[in-house]
């Protein structure tokens, strides 16, 4: 098939493509310039040199190479947005030392930490605004975190309620509950760290 023909094959299922853009991103497609439309295309170039009678009804099997390469895609773009929510964390002083890219079992740490703050509905990018902005404040968040991350009272709070009791380590670690909800997604989200016992991060945090 010469290039004219493929073109002439994408025109007609165009709108298959298009629909099969939408249904794996849940994003309204621009036919001007997209990115995702632009693998669908790739991909259904793809499915369409590699497809063989056995492998069944072309355009479920054309849906699935698209699906595959724009899920790679997402992956990616999710991957490229930790990084940068990381390297917002350390601009903020959260974090000092070296960088989480160069050291795989911090990176894959801070991968696990980002799985287990969406059952509290924290992002990267929340735990950035909300994080304490002076040195002092955030020692000592960090100080209430670690502190609570062995008090089960406080931990089973924490995962059965998905959020932090504020009063109950006011009351228990002797400060005000303004000092703790000035700081508490930082908190929370540091209380994980150690809770779960993410060796590395607690280096990296610590540092």
């Amino acid at each position: 098939m010469n290039n004219n023909d493929m073109d002439n094959l994408i025109k007609q299922h165009y709108g298959f493509i298009i629909k099969s853009t939408s249904d794996v991103t849940g994003k309204y497609v621009s036919a001007d310039s997209d990115l995702y439309l632009s693998i669908a295309m790739e991909a259904f170039q793809e499915a369409y040199h590699r497809y063989e009678l056995d492998k069944g009804p072309f355009l479920p099997f054309a849906k699935l190479v698209i699906k595959s390469r724009l899920y790679n895609q997402l992956k990616k773009e999710q991957k490229d947005k930790q990084v940068a929510s990381i390297d917002e964390l350390e601009e903020q002083g959260i974090f000092l030392g070296e960088d989480p890219e160069n050291d795989n079992p911090l990176k894959e740490e801070i991968i696990e930490w980002a799985k287990e703050l969406q059952q509290f509905s924290i992002t990267f990018e929340h735990l950035v605004e909300s994080s304490p902005k002076h040195r002092d404040t955030r020692i000592r968040a960090i100080d209430i975190s670690e502190k609570s991350s062995s008090d089960g009272e406080v931990t089973g709070f924490i995962y059965e309620k998905k959020r932090l009791p504020i009063r109950l380590i006011s009351t228990k670690q002797n400060v005000t509950e303004k000092i703790i909800k000035g700081s508490k997604v930082f908190i929370l989200s540091i209380i994980v760290v150690f809770y779960k016992k993410y060796e590395q991060l607690i280096l990296w945090i610590k540092r």
